[in-house]
């Protein structure tokens, strides 16, 4: 199967915004005041459409020296793997949205236990990820993931990983304190086993 990801021909971009979200006229461009830089304004109300990346959250679930790793059944980067996590609802907090997503790809009930790091690439979504621990709920899959799996650090896919705050995410779990016998899972060492424990997985 082809890894064609059709969200990138839809997606909101300098260049794919045409409407002003307010009043429906044609967007032009121009610098505006105090910006100095070219932005989409709108030819009749004037609301200016700063465009700014989106917001996702996510956790990396830990228990017993393992993680929680979700392969995706959506585009982009079906088929690969990552942690659960997804975008940041308005009027939503971080820390909110990271608990209800991992619910909703997992099953599992965690509370947050510090923050991991913040992830920003060039046309991307700004990632927040927090380290979480389980306090309750059953694994199990969702429309978005066909397998939730408990790994070691040993057994972490890094050459499927889903994306580059996936593996870099990881990275830093496992080079910061207490990580233990992460030395044999880092990136360098190109890990390609399959996640095959403690797993929970779909009919895909």
């Amino acid at each position: 199967m082809p890894d064609h990801d059709t969200h990138a021909e839809r997606a909101l971009s300098p260049t794919t915004i045409r409407y002003c979200p307010l009043c429906g006229a044609p967007l032009g461009r121009e610098r505006v005041a105090n910006d100095h830089r070219e932005q989409a304004v709108c030819t009749s109300c004037r609301f200016v459409f700063y465009l700014s990346p989106k917001l996702v959250a996510a956790t990396v679930p830990m228990e017993d020296g393992r993680v929680l790793l979700t392969r995706r059944a959506i585009s982009p980067a079906k088929g690969k793997w990552t942690y659960p996590g997804g975008f940041v609802d308005f009027g939503e907090r971080t820390v909110d949205a990271a608990i209800r997503e991992t619910l909703e790809e997992t099953g599992l009930e965690v509370c947050l236990t510090g923050l991991l790091g913040v992830y920003s690439y060039a046309n991307s979504p700004v990632i927040v990820v927090y380290r979480a621990a389980v306090t309750g709920g059953t694994l199990a899959t969702c429309a978005e993931n066909d397998a939730v799996e408990w790994v070691t650090p040993a057994e972490i896919p890094w050459a499927d990983l889903a994306f580059p705050s996936t593996r870099d995410a990881l990275s830093e779990l496992l080079a910061g304190p207490g990580a233990g016998a992460a030395d044999a899972a880092r990136p360098g060492r190109q890990s390609s086993a399959s996640p095959a424990r403690g797993t929970s997985r779909g009919s895909g």
